[in-house]
């Protein structure tokens, strides 16, 4: 599960720089004033509609990692009282 999360979490980096990156095409026309010309790309719409899929999946995935570690029990064995102790 850790492992998928990651994959996501690096797919959602992706996906915004290529939303802030590319999403648009700038060109300076030059002609007797100089405008400038957007095309865009691709709908960002999209892309935010992606983007937001594969975060309420990394919530819904960390909520449940949370939830079986509460309910997960270690058995350490060690004294507290000597490890706490002061330096004596």
């Amino acid at each position: 599960m850790l492992a998928l999360q990651r994959v996501v979490r690096s797919r959602v980096g992706e996906l915004t720089r290529l939303r802030n990156e590319v999403s648009t095409t700038e060109r300076w026309i030059m002609s007797s004033e100089r405008e400038k010309e957007k095309t865009v790309n691709y709908d960002v719409r999209v892309v935010d509609s992606k983007i937001s899929e594969l975060e309420k999946f990394l919530f819904f995935a960390d909520a449940k990692v949370k939830q079986a570690n509460a309910i997960t029990e270690v058995d350490i064995e060690a004294d507290v009282d000597v490890l706490l102790a002061p330096l004596t």
